[in-house]
C-alpha cells in the first residue's frame, strides 16, 4: 500500500531519470517516490532568451510522501515537450515552476479558461538542481545513392 502524497505542499524540484521497477528513491531522504499525474506550469529558455510559458499535463512528476521533494524525469518530460515543439518557441531548456492545484479553483470558476482566472492556484517548486531537456535527436537526411559505373 502506497503512502498518500500531499500535492498542495511547495516542493524542491530535482531533474533526474526515474526507474519505476523498482521505484527510484527520493534524492532528499531515500523514501520511495510516488508517480503522480498532474497539470504543471512550465517555462522555457533558448540561450539567454526566454521562450514560451505554458501549462502541460503529464505523468513526469514523482513525489516523495515523506519530504517536500518532487523529481521530474527529463526523458518523460522531453517526450511530451517535443510533441508540441512545432507550435511553440520551446527553447532548449525548461523549468517546471510548479503544479497547478485544480482542486483549489473555486467551484464558480471551474468553467473559466485558465488565462481568465483571478488567480492561478500554483503550488511552487523551488530549484534543487538545474534542468536541461534531453537533446532532440536530429533527423538524418538519407544520403543520395551513387550509381556504379560499368
Amino acid at each position: 500500500m502506497s503512502i498518500p502524497v500531499d500535492l498542495t505542499l511547495p516542493r524542491t524540484v530535482f531533474y533526474r531519470a526515474v526507474e519505476t521497477a523498482p521505484m527510484s528513491p527520493c534524492p532528499g531522504c531515500d523514501t520511495t517516490l510516488s508517480p503522480e499525474m498532474g497539470m504543471y506550469f512550465v517555462a522555457t529558455q533558448q540561450g539567454r532568451r526566454q521562450g514560451e510559458s505554458f501549462m502541460m499535463n503529464g505523468n513526469f512528476g514523482f513525489y516523495c510522501p515523506a519530504c517536500p521533494t518532487v523529481v521530474i524525469d527529463p526523458e518523460k518530460l522531453g517526450q511530451l515537450f517535443y510533441a508540441g515543439a512545432q507550435k511553440w518557441d520551446m527553447g532548449d531548456a525548461c523549468v517546471v515552476l510548479g503544479l497547478i492545484d485544480l482542486d483549489a479553483i473555486p467551484e464558480e470558476q471551474r468553467d473559466v479558461p485558465f488565462d481568465e482566472l483571478e488567480e492561478l492556484p500554483l503550488v511552487p517548486f523551488e530549484p534543487g538542481d538545474r534542468p536541461r531537456l534531453p537533446q532532440k535527436q536530429p533527423t538524418r537526411k538519407p544520403k543520395p545513392r551513387r550509381r556504379k559505373r560499368r
